[in-house]
């Protein structure tokens, strides 16, 4: 595919990138994986482990 035919989506809420589309194809309300289902990270769980 011509890179002139595709256009780069990013994530509504964050700003990433997300992929390439075809240019004439219209997506409604991007988003990524991390701001589509919000999992807390190990790190974001790591002072409950600890002092638990």
């Amino acid at each position: 595919m011509n890179i002139y035919d595709t256009k780069s989506i990013t994530c509504k809420d964050c700003g990433k990138v997300i992929g390439e589309v075809d240019y004439d194809a219209e997506i409604i309300l991007p988003r990524c994986g991390q701001c589509s289902n919000p999992i807390p990270d190990v790190k974001d769980k790591m002072p409950y482990l600890i002092y638990h």
